[in-house]
C-alpha cells in the first residue's frame, strides 16, 4: 500500500482554518492574471490560470456565510453586516473608479455602485464580482436553509443544472461575459457552504470524498474540453470549475507547508476586497489603453503593481477597520 507522505495529507478542516490564507492566495492569482507575465515563462503559465482564484473567493464566502447564518439566522443582522463590510469601501474606492477612470456625474456614481446597474439593460457597472457577490447574499439564507434540509440534493441538481446550462448559455451567446462569469459560478458559492455544512456535522470522511470525486471529475473533463476553449472562449472557465478542490487542495498544502513564510498572506486574505478594488482600478486603465505598460519592462512592472495595489488595499482595510471601531465606541 502507498503512504502518502504527511505534508501532502489533507483534512477538510484546513478549508476554515485557512480561509484568510486561500483568499491571500487568490487575489495575487487574480492580479497575475490581470496584469500578466510576459518575460517571465513560469510566471506566465500560472498566472494563465488566475480567473480561478474568483471560484476559490466565493467557495470561501460561501463557507464563511454558512458559519454567519448558523451563529445567528437573524435577517436584519446578517444583512446588516454584509452590507457595512461591502459598500462603505466599495464606494470609497468608486469616487476614484467613477469620477477619474470612468468620467461618472453624481447620479451615475450612485447608479453603478449601488450594483443595481449590473443588472439593467444598459449595463452600468465598474465590475461584476461585487454585484454578483450582493445577490449571493441575497439569496444565502434561503440556500443555507435548503443545504440544512431535505431539499439539499434539490440544490445540488439546481448547481449541476447552472453548470450545464451556463455552458449552453456561453455556446449560444445568450449570455455577456460579465453574467456568464457570475452565473457558472453560483456552484462555487453552494459548494462552500456544503463544505461547512460538513464541517459543522462532523462528516469530514464524506466531505473528503465528494472531493476526491470532484478532482477525479474535474482531471477527466478538462482536458476533454479544453482545447475548445479556442472556439468557445468561456468554456475554459467552466471546465475549471471541476478543479476548484484540486486547487484548494494545493493552496492548503502550500500553507501548511510554508508555515510563517506565509503569514502575510492571511492579512492580505482580510484585504482581498479593498485589493481586488484597487487592482480594478488599474486594470480597467490597462484594458482601456489609458496605461500601459512597456514591453522590455512589462514583468517588473506587473510585480511592482500588484505589490502596489497590496499596500493601497492594507492601508484602506486598516483605515476602514479603525473607523468603524470608533463609530462602534460612540
Amino acid at each position: 500500500m502507498i503512504q502518502i507522505p504527511k505534508v501532502f495529507t489533507f483534512r477538510l478542516e484546513y478549508l476554515s482554518t485557512y480561509r484568510s490564507e486561500l483568499m491571500g492566495w487568490s487575489i495575487i492569482w487574480i492580479m497575475m492574471l490581470h496584469f500578466q507575465f510576459h518575460i517571465i515563462k513560469p510566471l506566465g503559465f500560472i498566472s494563465q490560470y488566475g480567473f480561478s482564484g474568483v471560484e476559490i473567493f466565493l467557495f470561501v464566502s460561501g463557507l464563511g456565510i454558512y458559519y454567519s447564518l448558523d451563529k445567528d439566522a437573524a435577517l436584519l443582522p446578517f444583512y446588516k453586516k454584509r452590507f457595512l463590510r461591502l459598500f462603505p469601501v466599495y464606494y470609497f474606492i468608486g469616487i476614484f473608479a467613477s469620477f477619474f477612470v470612468l468620467h461618472d456625474d453624481l447620479f451615475h456614481y450612485l447608479y453603478r455602485f449601488s450594483t443595481i446597474g449590473f443588472w439593467t439593460q444598459d449595463k452600468c457597472f465598474f465590475e461584476w464580482y461585487v454585484p454578483s457577490l450582493v445577490m449571493l447574499y441575497i439569496a444565502a439564507p434561503l440556500m443555507k436553509k435548503m443545504v440544512d434540509s431535505r431539499y439539499r440534493l434539490a440544490l445540488a441538481i439546481i448547481a449541476v443544472s447552472i453548470l450545464v446550462g451556463s455552458y449552453f448559455l456561453a455556446e449560444y451567446q445568450s449570455i455577456d461575459r460579465e453574467h456568464f462569469f457570475f452565473v457558472y459560478r453560483i456552484p462555487a458559492f453552494i459548494f462552500g457552504m456544503y463544505c461547512a455544512r460538513q464541517l459543522k456535522h462532523n462528516m469530514t470522511s464524506s466531505g473528503i470524498a465528494m472531493f476526491l470525486f470532484l478532482a477525479l471529475a474535474g482531471m477527466v473533463i478538462f482536458p476533454i474540453f479544453f482545447p475548445r476553449h479556442h472556439v468557445i472562449y468561456e468554456f475554459k472557465y467552466y471546465s475549471l470549475f471541476f478543479l476548484l478542490p484540486v486547487f484548494l487542495y494545493l493552496f492548503c498544502i502550500l500553507t501548511k507547508m510554508l508555515g510563517k513564510v506565509v503569514c502575510p498572506l492571511k492579512s492580505i486574505g482580510q484585504a482581498s476586497l479593498e485589493i481586488y478594488l484597487v487592482q480594478a482600478i488599474l486594470f480597467s486603465l490597462t484594458t482601456t489603453g489609458i496605461l500601459q505598460f512597456p514591453t522590455a519592462w512589462h514583468d517588473l512592472i506587473t510585480i511592482a503593481a500588484i505589490v502596489l495595489c497590496v499596500l493601497a488595499g492594507l492601508l484602506i482595510h486598516s483605515i476602514t477597520n479603525h473607523l468603524k471601531h470608533y463609530a462602534a465606541k460612540r
